[in-house]
């Protein structure tokens, strides 16, 4: 019955957070009207302006995570695009490895993968 989950991120900085994950690898697919969506393989999720001046953006209980299939490679990638790492790559408690940026718009998003393969830790 479900297919895929499609998640709206609102932003006041359209631009800025495009550009953000656009330096990850994201696509920009539909621009329209303060809303952008963007893609990166299966990944797809929106940005797009509150419609509510007074919305607080970001909220701040929303956890934001993507799993990649290699958070050394992703982390490396962010450095070299200059964006500002958080933390990581580090191992979880879980058994993955994260890494954490945050995007101009004060998500902190949370990069999760497997465990590095031999010779990276």
């Amino acid at each position: 019955m479900f297919k895929r989950l499609l998640p709206v991120l609102p932003v006041v900085d359209v631009e800025g957070e495009v550009a953000f994950y656009a330096a990850l690898g994201f696509t920009a697919e539909i621009t329209h009207s303060g809303f952008t969506s963007l893609r990166c393989g299966p990944v797809l999720f929106g940005v797009q302006k509150p419609r509510v001046v007074e919305y607080r953006v970001p909220p701040w209980d929303l956890a934001w995570q993507i799993e990649v299939s290699d958070v050394h490679a992703v982390h490396d990638l962010a450095l070299r695009r200059g964006l500002t790492v958080l933390r990581g790559p580090e191992p979880h408690p879980g058994g993955f490895w994260t890494v954490q940026l945050r995007t101009p718009n004060g998500y902190l998003l949370t990069l999760e993968g497997p465990p590095p393969t031999r010779g990276r830790s």
